[in-house]
């Protein structure tokens, strides 16, 4: 398995409602980027990501997991959490070791009530956060009305970078903003993609859209505003450049629309986590000092190779083959199967049995975790 430093590592969880698509969403991009070889279904429980005999019989998520893709040169860790009021809990301890939020909201239903709680974590902790309008697909799916409940219920400053071709089940693709071209998607749930010039009913609506995106990236940043005052636009790159400042900086939040179970709209999400999610090179992990009685002062920590191993257990789990499986972030320096860490939670010394990186049930063994990848540890003890 590929190794990749920091820089090339992409942390995001899937949060939202229950119902809104989470799962199946996470299951089109595996299959989208070729980790999976079939796109599988929360109907006939096949999913990747929802495992668990109960999750499978519900068809809901009661518990976080972790899947990975690779796409683009890029890792990308995706942590698919229950929207479930009752188990909210997991979601709010895998925003901890992620460096985004993907909010996933149903294209019928709006905002609902764990949309905003969850909402509110992810601020809380200082998360960037991507938008994502799933389901596009269904009857009575609107955008306008989902993007109306967004900027009332969670933040003006959503940002739509894309509009969408088509309409409910006669819905095939999407404009990027950004690019200015036309994606459009086979209706098969196979994901194959074509990249055409905007359709001519449509260039006088994208063209509005991203001058409103051009308008609210200038806004957010004082020399951006300075040229769209001089000049009345910015150039492609200083659009690029100023959305992901944007983004990471949590002034603004794009909104992208997919549909998990069509595959729709599911590439170019993760073209946007790759390019304008922030790696865990880039922003750093709030932590506690270790003065070496118990007690410690709040600090941040830099996700390097080259220093001292340092993980944050998020999450552990009774696997009945395994035994005990602790989730892990390695939050910098180099994490080695086999060796004796220091619990600064206990002020006691354990050892970590074999790492894992999971890809939902399944485990492969890996000899280490660099700074900023998500994996487990699997039997430590003390």
């Amino acid at each position: 398995m590929k190794v990749y430093d920091a820089a090339h590592i992409r942390n995001v969880a899937l949060v939202g409602h229950s119902g809104c698509g989470k799962t199946q969403l996470a299951s089109a991009m595996l299959f989208a980027a070729g980790a999976a070889t079939r796109l599988g279904l929360v109907d006939d429980g096949s999913t990747i990501t929802d495992f668990d005999e109960e999750a499978i019989a519900r068809k809901h998520t009661l518990a976080a997991s972790l899947a990975h893709a690779e796409w683009r040169q890029t890792k990308i860790n995706i942590v698919d959490t229950p929207g479930v009021a009752n188990f909210l809990t997991e979601a709010r301890s895998a925003l901890r070791v992620v460096e985004c939020a993907l909010v996933v909201v149903d294209a019928v239903a709006g905002v609902e009530v764990q949309t905003e709680k969850l909402w509110a974590e992810a601020a809380a902790l200082g998360l960037p956060r991507i938008v994502v309008v799933n389901r596009l697909d269904r009857d009575r799916a609107s955008t306008e009305r989902t993007l109306e409940s967004l900027r009332r219920s969670c933040a003006r400053e959503i940002a739509p970078i894309q509009i969408p071709i088509g309409a409910e089940g006669d819905w095939t693709g999407i404009v990027d903003l950004l690019r200015m071209k036309a994606l459009t998607f086979l209706a098969d749930g196979s994901g194959a993609m074509t990249e055409i010039e905007i359709p001519e009913d449509l260039v006088a609506g994208a063209t509005e859209a991203r001058e409103q995106l051009v308008e609210m990236v200038a806004e957010g940043d004082e020399r951006l505003m300075e040229i769209y005052f001089a000049d009345g636009t910015l150039t492609q790159e200083q659009l690029v450049e100023g959305l992901r400042a944007g983004t990471v900086a949590g002034r603004l939040y794009p909104m992208a629309y997919t549909s998990g179970l069509r595959v729709i709209g599911v590439q170019p999400l993760l073209d946007v986590i790759v390019d304008h999610v922030p790696s865990p090179a880039e922003r750093d992990v709030p932590g506690v000092s270790n003065d070496g009685d118990g007690t410690g002062e709040a600090t941040t920590v830099k996700a390097t190779d080259d220093a001292p191993p340092i993980a944050l257990a998020w999450k552990t789990v009774a696997d009945p083959f395994a035994g005990r499986i602790t989730m892990l972030r390695a939050v910098s320096g180099t994490l080695a199967s086999d060796t004796t860490t220091h619990n600064l939670t206990r002020d006691s010394s354990e050892r970590l049995g074999h790492l894992l990186v999971l890809q939902g049930k399944t485990q492969t063994q890996v000899a280490a975790l660099k700074a900023g990848d998500l994996g487990a540890a699997a039997n430590p003890h003390r």
